[in-house]
């Protein structure tokens, strides 16, 4: 806990020691927590991936604790005022908001053992520093452990028993039972940095020496402690994997160490991320194997260095009734929601071969068409509203070998731009959308045709007005692949016939930009014209693109995984740097009826596809190419 604020100047002295040479006058530092995925494939080592910020605030946001069902993420938050409330980071929404907003300031929060509240650490108004109960309901706050103070940090051993770091000259680790008086000291001088053992009751902290500091392990029943591992050094923050494997920060780094071993072994290096001085670590707790598991670190973020922005020429416009009349035809009635293998998905799939030929672009399907077609085998409750999904055939002698009855087809569209740079003609940049919706479904209110405007159809204009725009423009560089691929919502059925039988070779395909449900504004990433970028963070395509003066930003809902959910990740796990331009605001309409036309703001979308051309001007043209972060290729 970090007391730095002026109105709490007496609990700002007794952290002195903490914070030095920081004075109590000084501003309050800046942090921010970063989201880490966090796997281990097959009982292997650890594995992280790549550091989303998820408080996004200027200031001090600092430690994070994950809620029980490890469905959203707590964290202190300093105001401009000084005043430290509790934030909430809901994994579902994106969105971060106070806990509840007191007029004292609280920090340190960890869900109670019984999910309905945070335990707390709380500066009251004459300074004092107790451990209090803070309901998520927002009803009144109590206190946990009354006569203990000045608490700074604690951690849960049982549902009835803390451990707590007890500021003083020097600090003590003292061990109390709720609804009971008074606390037993067990040990002194030691770090902030109090965890729970997972799988025990057993709690670790840090002993700080003269020589050097390290982390032992309480039995809060016996009061027994052992020695488990020296820190790294002067370094006491850390987190437990699981029961035997120990993380901790080390300036820009992450290491581990298990229990029994010689030393600790390096994690993670996030230095690629300009993240440094890393300190507090919170693990979530995945509640089943369906439920990801995270880390959460504490990070100081280094700005970005500037670049001077290129444009190899002007701003293409983008005309928003060519956007409404387009999306009108895309997402209307007679396309019977587009299903995959339907008639209403043939019907789309001509109309997009029609419209990339009047572009200008070379046909790139089969027999000299626009139409990459595909074998499908008509499932045994399958019809042809699209109420069931067809499945993939490996290839077409396979479908040749099927009943009469069974044969389907659909189609990817695909148009190419020959790039004019003999040197980079070779390379080339995938552009994609699906064009494939959910087809007819059941009634609502007599309507029963799930147009998809917004999921796919917004990202398929998109996809058609950059080509219309690169085509009419200067020739790019590198050769650039349109294709608007079908059977995304069955599994990707499109985007895997395409990488199996690609038109330009996959080992030259240095970048695909994908679009996904660009129909309406996003409240979290500014609003109209602004679009944000998943999996931002896991390569050098978004900071190309933000230094060529594209308004986008990092997905905004990380823990959501888009970047899984949409074309580009069969691209990503094959290599190629994919990524996904969105500003999907997560409205109630997807995958219903209501998801028409009508709702879409064609003016935002046509901002949208204006920067988009601006993202593929500079992916087409730039000297360099895209580059995976470490950690960041799927």
């Amino acid at each position: 806990m970090t007391c730095t604020v002026s109105r709490f100047r007496t609990a700002a002295l007794l952290l002195s020691a903490l914070l030095a040479p920081r004075l109590a006058a000084q501003p309050v530092p800046a942090s921010d927590v970063f989201l880490v995925p966090l796997t281990r494939p097959s009982n292997t080592e650890w594995r992280v991936g790549v550091p989303a910020n998820v408080s996004r605030f200027e200031g001090y946001d600092n430690q994070p604790a994950f809620a029980i069902d490890a469905r959203a993420l707590f964290f202190t938050r300093v105001g401009p005022d000084g005043q430290a409330d509790i934030w909430r980071s809901d994994f579902s929404t994106g969105r971060a908001a106070p806990v509840q907003v007191t007029p004292e300031s609280e920090y340190s929060a960890f869900p109670t053992p019984d999910s309905a509240a945070l335990a707390v650490v709380r500066v009251e108004s004459d300074s004092t520093q107790r451990l209090w109960r803070l309901p998520l309901d927002g009803s009144a706050p109590t206190l946990l452990v009354p006569d203990v103070a000045p608490v700074g940090y604690f951690a849960y051993a049982n549902d009835s028993t803390l451990a707590m770091f007890v500021l003083g000259s020097p600090a003590t680790l003292q061990v109390a039972t709720i609804g009971r008086p008074g606390a037993r000291t067990v040990a002194r001088n030691i770090g902030r940095s109090l965890h729970r053992i997972p799988g025990t009751e057993h709690i670790s902290f840090v002993q700080k020496g003269s020589a050097s500091w390290h982390i032992m392990r309480l039995n809060v029943t016996t009061g027994a402690i052992d020695t488990l591992v020296s820190t790294r050094p002067r370094r006491e923050d850390h987190a437990w994997l699981d029961a035997t494997t120990i993380v901790m920060g080390d300036g820009a780094q992450l290491f581990t160490y298990t229990l029994g071993a010689a030393d600790w072994t390096p994690l993670a290096d996030f230095g690629f991320a300009r993240l440094g001085d890393i300190t507090r670590i919170a693990v979530s707790r995945a509640a089943n194997a369906r439920t990801p598991t995270w880390l959460a670190v504490t990070a100081v973020q280094a700005p970005r260095a500037q670049v001077a922005r290129r444009e190899a020429a002007p701003r293409a416009a983008v005309n928003a009734d060519d956007v409404r009349r387009d999306i009108a035809i895309l997402a209307a009635d007679s396309m019977e929601g587009r299903g995959t293998g339907t008639p209403g998905g043939a019907r789309a799939a001509r109309w997009l071969a029609a419209e990339f030929a009047k572009a200008g672009l070379t046909p790139a399907g089969d027999s000299g068409t626009f139409l990459q077609q595909l074998p499908l085998q008509r499932s045994p409750a399958f019809v042809p509203t699209g109420r069931s999904a067809p499945r993939a055939v490996a290839s077409w002698a396979a479908w040749d070998t099927l009943p009469a009855e069974q044969q389907l087809r659909t189609a990817n569209v695909v148009g190419v731009l020959e790039g004019a740079d003999p040197a980079r003609r070779d390379e080339v940049v995938l552009v994609t959308a699906h064009y494939d919706h959910i087809g007819i479904g059941r009634a609502v209110n007599g309507d029963s045709i799930n147009n998809g405007a917004d999921d796919d159809a917004s990202g398929t204009i998109g996809v058609l007005e950059l080509a219309r725009a690169m085509a009419r423009g200067p020739r790019p560089a590198r050769t650039i692949v349109f294709a608007a691929v079908t059977g995304e919502e069955v599994g990707l059925i499109g985007t895997r016939w395409y990488t199996s039988y690609p038109v330009r070779p996959l080992e030259r395909t240095v970048a695909n930009l994908n679009l996904e449900m660009i129909g309406r504004p996003d409240t979290l990433t500014g609003g109209a014209g602004t679009a944000w970028l998943t999996g931002y963070e896991r390569s050098t395509f978004g900071d190309m693109l933000a230094d060529a003066g594209v308004p986008i930003v990092p997905d905004p809902r990380p823990a959501q995984r888009f970047f899984e959910r949409s074309d580009n990740i069969d691209f990503a796990r094959r290599g190629i740097p994919a990524h996904t331009l969105s500003t999907y605001n997560l409205h109630p309409e997807y995958h219903t009826v209501k998801d028409e036309a009508a709702t879409l703001d064609p003016v935002h979308m046509a901002r949208v596809i204006e920067a988009a051309i601006v993202a593929l001007r500079a992916l087409a043209d730039a000297p360099e190419v895209p580059r995976w972060h470490p950690g960041g290729r799927p």
